[in-house]
């Protein structure tokens, strides 16, 4: 999970920024995942769109 969140290091001094860092890579973490979810939905409905568009153009060429 360090790794995965990049926690392995805090460059900020003090306590408080001991959490702070700590949310902040957390956030960063659910984001990046939420990044690759919404990359491979798009990925989909673009494969889903050509089909259905490619369809479309094989039909008017007969």
């Amino acid at each position: 999970m360090k790794m995965d969140s990049r926690l392995a290091r805090c460059p900020l001094k003090g306590g408080a920024s001991d959490a702070i860092f700590a949310v902040l890579c957390g956030c960063g973490h659910n984001f990046r995942k939420l990044l690759a979810y919404l990359r491979t939905l798009l990925l989909i409905c673009l494969a889903w769109l050509e089909g259905l568009l490619g369809g479309c153009t094989a039909r008017n060429t007969r």
